[in-house]
């Protein structure tokens, strides 16, 4: 049942864009036309998040298991080779799905002499989808076998869903303020989806992605033009949906990126016990939280917050997509669901709890990379012979000393006014639900190689009228 599933909002906004299918309607506001191949790509992406950009980024692109070495990074990165796979295999699932219904009401109406109008529609429909569907098979084989063209697809579509969903509100001023913004975007805050512009504009800048202006590319196969064969019959999202979107793809990004760089030791013995002390994180309540959250046995020397750690290593193996299958892991937090009758975690009230460590994490490493810089910037200036520290003292004026770092000197031949730095820009049936589930082999008790989290993907299919 849905109401048994919980969906995340992403899945439902994933699934009221499927069941939305227009009727070549020129005049819808506000909404972001795609084809079901480009919803089906947002599915993966919402599940699991985007590869997180690094220097070597085009080994990110297409994996190579003989090269990467997955102990070091503890499992947690993902490749757009691997999700373009999981894509395709979805897609084949979706069109088997399809073809059994046609197959179905055909033989229902088998030997019947005159078929009631009403059936006569419902068939048209289904053949429709089934057409829809080959092509979206089509499409995902084609970006399986380039994997440079799908990372440029995927990076240019959740480019085009971050400018639809509107703006970003940045402005932390006020007590007041500071508490509505930490609790926006479903507890995940503004920061995060920040987070994500940049390593969009990074993703796109080496994948050749950017305008001539510098901006991230947002074509979709919907364009004016109206050349692609589902222009007429296409998904809409709305900017609020699209905004839904956009915030679990940032927050399975960022985590990623988070568990990339810090070891699940760190994480369990510094930066979560931190998280768990901030006052910022007390303001964001888990009201679904179990009473037995967190609590050590008494034989039990784990970290206080192994329940917290668990969930957050879980959902990057598994996904959104695959909650259900987490659930039945070796996790400290499962094993206790499985005795308490009186607590049901389901994917949506999980989240929560996930958006709001996302969050606070995403500060603390913040934080800690400005101190990188700051030493950085103090250790550079240090190196400066005394005769040129002291001429820059003196041209810098009114400029405090240790504040002299962070500006450059003019040249003579530019202006008096204040010089421009550059930066990034940042602009700010009834449907029927199919999960998906690709068969792989039970999972490892041993945490330190763990399998690539792309086992389950869940597919929203198209309303049936």
């Amino acid at each position: 049942l849905k109401k048994k599933r919980a969906f995340t909002p992403a899945d439902s906004a994933l699934n009221r864009a499927l069941s939305s299918y227009i009727d070549d309607k020129d005049g819808v506001k506000d909404c972001l036309l795609l084809t079901s191949t480009e919803i089906l790509i947002l599915t993966v992406l919402s599940s699991q998040g985007l590869p997180v950009f690094a220097d070597d980024w085009s080994s990110l692109v297409n994996y190579d298991p003989l090269t990467e070495d997955t102990e070091q990074d503890e499992g947690f990165k993902i490749y757009f080779s691997c999700m373009g796979s999981v894509m395709q295999s979805a897609a084949e699932v979706w069109l088997a799905i399809a073809k059994k219904k046609l197959k179905t009401e055909l033989l229902l109406q088998e030997g019947t002499h005159a078929i009631p109008g009403k059936d006569q529609t419902k068939i048209a429909i289904l053949k429709k989808d089934q057409d829809a569907k080959e092509l979206t098979l089509k499409e995902a084989e084609a970006y399986s076998d380039d994997c440079l063209l799908f990372a440029r697809k995927c990076i240019m579509l959740v480019e085009a869903v971050r400018k639809n969903m509107g703006s970003v509100d940045l402005q932390y001023a006020g007590e007041k303020k500071i508490r509505q913004l930490i609790k926006s975007e479903n507890g995940l805050g503004p920061k995060v989806l920040n987070w994500l512009s940049k390593d969009l504009h990074r993703w796109a800048g080496v994948l050749g992605a950017l305008d001539k202006a510098g901006k991230v590319k947002s074509t979709t196969s919907i364009t004016p033009a109206k050349n692609h064969p589902q222009s007429h019959d296409a998904a809409m999202m709305t900017k609020r949906d699209c905004r839904t979107v956009f915030v679990q793809i940032a927050q399975q990004s960022r985590l990623r990126s988070i568990f990339t760089k810090n070891n699940t030791t760190r994480l369990s013995g510094e930066m979560i016990p931190k998280v768990l002390k901030n006052s910022s994180f007390a303001v964001t309540e888990w009201e679904d939280c179990p009473s037995w959250w967190n609590e050590s046995k008494e034989d039990d020397n784990t970290c206080e917050c192994r329940d917290d750690l668990d969930l957050l290593v879980g959902i990057l193996d598994y996904g959104y997509g695959g909650f259900e299958s987490l659930l039945h892991h070796d996790f400290s937090f499962c094993q206790r669901l499985v005795s308490d009758n009186s607590k049901a975690l389901t994917r949506a009230s999980v989240q929560v709890r996930i958006n709001h460590l996302t969050r606070e994490l995403h500060a603390i490493n913040e934080t800690e990379e400005m101190m990188k810089l700051v030493e950085k910037t103090k250790r550079k200036g240090g190196s400066e012979s005394p005769i040129a520290s002291k001429a820059k003292k003196a041209k810098t004026g009114s400029i405090q000393s240790g504040l002299q770092a962070f500006f450059k000197q003019k040249k003579n031949d530019e202006s008096a006014g204040p010089r421009k730095i550059n930066s990034l820009p940042i602009s700010p049936k009834n449907s029927d639900v199919e999960v998906i589930e690709i068969d792989s082999d039970s999972s490892d008790k041993d945490d330190k190689k763990r399998k690539q989290p792309f086992d389950l993907v869940e597919v929203a299919d198209k309303k049936q009228k």
